[in-house]
C-alpha cells in the first residue's frame, strides 16, 4: 500500500498574459500583475480554509509568475521554495506568444488530446505529451521523495493551468476530460488530491471546488483560460 500524502496543486497569479491570452511558456515570463499580486496574498486565507494542514514542502515551477505566488504562502509557514524545471508549463513552442485563435486552439486541442491518451502528438517545436508528463512526474516524484514515514504529509507546490489539466487527466482519478476540458483551473486556485507518485491520486477538489458541483455537461467545447475566466467574469458582473 502506498503511502497517502495529500497533493496540493495551486495555479499561479493573473498576469497581463492571462489577460491578452498570449501563450506565454517561456522563461521568464510575464510577472505577476497588480491582481495577481493581490491573489497571491490572498491565498494564504485560503489555504487555510481549503487545507487547513500546513504543507511539509512547497515547491514551484522556474517561472517567474509561479515563483511570485509561491512567497505569501513561504512565509506564512517559514519553508523554502524548492524551484524546479521540470514544473514548468506545457511548452508552446513555435506558438510561443501568440494570441491568434488558430495558435491558441492547436495549443488547447493538442493539450486536450494529450488527456485523451494520445501522448505521441507534439506540441509544435515542443515536447510531446509522453516528454510533458514524464518530466512532470519527475518533479512530483521528487517533490515528495523521502515522505514516506510521514504518510499525512502535505506537499504544495504552484504551477501553470494547461500542466494542470493535462497531467491531471492522465494522473489524478476522477478528474475527467469533460471536466478539466470545460473548466480550466482559474488563477490561484487549488486542485487538490490524495495518495502517492507509486499508488496514484485521487481528486479532492478542482479550482477550489468539489467535483461534483461543477455544471459539466458532456460533450461540450473546450474552453481556453481566458474563455472561462471572461465567461465567468460575465456571469458575476452581469
Amino acid at each position: 500500500k502506498g503511502t497517502t500524502l495529500r497533493l496540493v496543486l495551486i495555479r499561479h497569479g493573473q498576469t497581463d498574459s492571462n489577460l491578452s491570452g498570449a501563450l506565454d511558456t517561456a522563461w521568464p515570463g510575464r510577472p505577476l500583475n497588480a491582481t495577481g499580486r493581490e491573489q497571491a496574498t490572498a491565498l494564504v486565507d485560503k489555504y487555510h480554509q481549503l487545507v487547513g494542514a500546513a504543507p511539509q514542502r512547497l515547491a514551484s515551477s522556474f517561472i517567474l509568475r509561479a515563483r511570485q505566488t509561491a512567497e505569501p504562502l513561504a512565509q506564512e509557514f517559514g519553508l523554502p521554495v524548492q524551484v524546479d524545471p521540470d514544473l514548468r508549463e506545457v511548452r508552446a513552442g513555435l506558438l510561443e506568444m501568440s494570441m491568434t485563435q488558430q495558435d491558441t486552439r492547436e495549443y488547447l486541442y493538442t493539450a486536450i488530446d494529450w488527456g485523451t491518451g494520445n501522448l505521441d502528438r507534439r506540441m509544435p517545436g515542443a515536447e510531446t505529451g509522453a516528454q510533458t508528463l514524464a518530466r512532470f512526474d519527475r518533479g512530483i516524484a521528487r517533490l515528495c521523495a523521502g515522505l514516506e514515514d510521514n504518510p499525512q504529509a502535505t506537499v504544495v507546490v504552484i504551477i501553470h493551468g494547461a500542466i494542470m489539466r493535462v497531467w491531471g487527466a492522465n494522473r489524478i482519478e476522477g478528474l475527467t476530460l469533460d471536466l478539466l476540458s470545460q473548466f480550466p483551473c482559474l488563477n490561484c486556485s487549488l486542485t487538490m488530491a490524495t495518495g502517492s507518485p507509486t499508488a496514484g491520486w485521487k481528486a479532492e477538489l478542482w479550482s477550489d471546488r468539489k467535483l461534483e458541483d461543477w455544471p459539466v455537461v458532456p460533450g461540450a467545447q473546450p474552453r481556453t483560460s481566458k474563455e472561462a475566466r471572461e465567461q465567468l467574469e460575465a456571469v458575476l458582473f452581469s
